[in-house]
């Protein structure tokens, strides 16, 4: 069980860290002006949203 615990800690960490990311992809998304760099970083903000779905479902598994 202990490594158990060792293994949420590390997602615990990872999800915080990828939620970050994508809140800052996010903001920053709605500040460009360039239509094509702005889809870019929409596309980096989906990614990251999709790790976020993924780390909380191995978060789940783990329970």
């Amino acid at each position: 069980m202990l490594e158990q615990a060792a293994l949420r800690e590390q997602f615990q960490t990872l999800l915080a860290r990828e939620q970050y990311a994508a809140e800052i992809y996010g903001e920053l998304a709605g500040k460009l002006k360039d239509p094509a760099l702005r889809e870019q970083v929409e596309q980096l903000y989906r990614e990251k949203m999709r790790h976020v779905r993924l780390t909380e479902r191995l978060l789940e598994i783990l329970e």
